[in-house]
């Protein structure tokens, strides 16, 4: 029994069992090399991309990421406006605004099995499809669940700034949200200044719950303003509906040619007001009648979409317990060739008030 990384297979020749010719080439071609297949599964990232990064070492198996619940600012540090009298100090400023998250990887495996006789007679190289299928799916999985779990942030209360809810039109939950009420640049910019100020909205039903508050906004909390900047920019998830909407938006389309040579990230359409607009299918989309993304257990009317504006590196983390590795394995007893893709990981909102959901309808 041999375990490889890599595997050459041979070319099939025999007309009879060839098949159709698949792209200009009959039979299989040589596997490619792990580290293009791993690049490839980045091409799958998106939110990702923009979650503050680790990575276990070995023998470990959670980390915990310092942080603070909120910057003291101004306003959280005593200053001395005049000179102490003798044997009295200066009022010290508690420092009790630390706390940490803790990010425990879980392991994730997937294989697919070959019949020996299935390659053998078979043009199609079917270990490269099983390996090309996997890696799609890892790089899928991985950015889903990192939606998803920014998607379930709490929402701001009256007491704790968490997540800023905004929705299309009128709407004060997914549930009431009605055709027509979709993404604006106007939504973009009460999103970035949701972000930016230091009074974070809170709404009627504000009990904490994940997935955000809904109901009317009823008062402001005091939470951390954010700053985009160039190692840490706004970025704004939208699914394909929304870039169409933004496609057929003059103003959008006028400010958001670059002009530049600025790094454009996985699925990047363009930056508008400082922000980058990323559009991938890994949004939360849910469709009409199903239960929608909100903290409400009802029903939404359309279909709709949670797009997601955050402060880079900031709003989530995600820890590699092990980065996606492929092994291909002879199994001789079950006369087959085993692609097996291995890998460990878990993501967790870090700061949940740099994070604003933008629920719209999708038409």
């Amino acid at each position: 029994m041999e375990m490889q990384t890599i595997k050459e297979l041979t070319r099939t020749f025999d007309t009879d069992v060839r098949g159709a010719e698949v792209r200009g080439s009959y039979g299989t071609e040589p596997a490619i090399w792990l580290s293009q297949i791993l690049d490839a599964a980045k091409m799958r990232f998106f939110f990702l991309n923009f979650c503050y990064i680790t990575e276990l070492q070995k023998g470990q198996k959670e980390i915990v990421i310092p942080m603070r619940k909120k910057y003291l600012g101004s306003s959280g540090v005593t200053y001395a406006t005049s000179t102490p009298a003798d044997g009295s100090a200066v009022t010290a400023t508690v420092i009790d605004n630390l706390e940490g998250v803790t990010i425990s990887p879980a392991m994730q495996a997937s294989r697919v099995t070959i019949s020996n006789y299935a390659i053998q007679v078979n043009a199609v190289d079917l270990l490269r499809a099983a390996q090309e299928e996997l890696v799609y799916s890892i790089g899928d999985k991985v950015d889903q669940y990192i939606a998803t779990t920014i998607g379930d942030a709490l929402g701001s209360t009256s007491s704790i700034a968490y997540a800023t809810s905004l929705y299309g039109g009128s709407a004060t939950a997914d549930s009431g949200l009605a055709a027509g009420d979709v993404m604006t640049t106007d939504l973009v910019a009460d999103a970035r200044k949701a972000l930016m100020s230091k009074y974070k909205e809170y709404r009627a039903a504000n009990t904490g719950a994940a997935g955000g508050a809904t109901g009317a906004v009823t008062g402001t909390v005091l939470g951390n303003p954010w700053i985009s900047t160039p190692d840490a920019p706004f970025v704004l998830f939208v699914g394909p509906a929304q870039e169409l909407a933004f496609l057929k938006d003059s103003q959008f389309v006028n400010a958001a040619e670059y002009g530049s040579n600025k790094v454009i990230m996985n699925g990047e359409i363009g930056e508008y007001i400082g922000i980058k607009i990323i559009v991938t299918n890994n949004v939360e989309q849910v469709a009409a009648n199903a239960e929608g993304p909100d903290a409400a257990t009802a029903n939404v009317n359309v279909n709709m979409t949670r797009c997601i504006m955050m402060k880079s590196q900031k709003a989530a983390a995600f820890c590699w317990g092990k980065q996606p590795s492929l092994k291909f394995w002879d199994n001789v007893p079950q006369v087959s060739q085993d692609v097996v893709l291995e890998s460990a990981y878990a993501a967790s909102v870090v700061f949940a008030d740099a994070i604003v959901f933008i629920d719209v309808a999708d038409a």
